[in-house]
């Protein structure tokens, strides 16, 4: 196998290429660290929205519960208010 000799122009293009990588290495792990704020971000929000949600859950069941109540309340007062009428 031939021994392929760098040129002074060889180098300096591989230099080029390193500067260069290490430039966007750079870019990159800057991107990174900016999505892993905003992941962590996403979640903090996704909790407060899984809180609320519970919330409003609970409270739409407790307005059902509420208005069966009523209902509920309201046909037996009738039902007895007939039967003692008659």
């Amino acid at each position: 196998m031939a021994v392929e000799r760098w040129t002074d122009e060889m180098l300096d293009e591989l230099a080029t290429s390193v500067r260069e990588l290490r430039s966007s290495v750079s870019e990159l792990s800057s991107g990174t660290a900016e999505l892993r704020n905003s992941i962590r971000d996403l979640r903090e929000e996704s909790k407060e929205q899984g809180i609320r949600f519970n919330a409003y859950q609970q409270a739409s069941q407790w307005v059902v519960n509420l208005a069966f109540g009523l209902l509920a309340t309201a046909m037996i007062t009738t039902i007895v208010t007939a039967v003692f009428r008659c």
